[in-house]
């Protein structure tokens, strides 16, 4: 293997989706360690304790299948 072969995947490595995504992957990191002290959700009777950040990435979830579960699709043409 020679130093062209290794620099072209090393650059093939650093395109702009995956440099997003290593960001987006420190700042969940940094969300998850600031948000570690525990909160309680009350919902009618239930009462649950959890991490503030599980807490928050459930709602997170539970929106996300929402809209997906209400999103129009378009029909395919004929």
């Amino acid at each position: 293997m020679n130093s062209d072969t290794q620099i072209g995947s090393a650059t093939s490595l650093l395109t702009p989706r995956n440099i997003l995504a290593a960001v987006l992957v420190v700042l969940a990191v940094i969300f998850v360690f600031q948000n570690r002290s525990a909160t309680t959700i009350q919902l009618f009777w239930v009462s649950v304790q959890s991490p503030l950040w599980l807490t928050l990435a459930v709602i997170l979830l539970l929106g996300w299948i929402a809209g997906l579960l209400t999103t129009r699709r378009k029909k395919p043409a004929n």
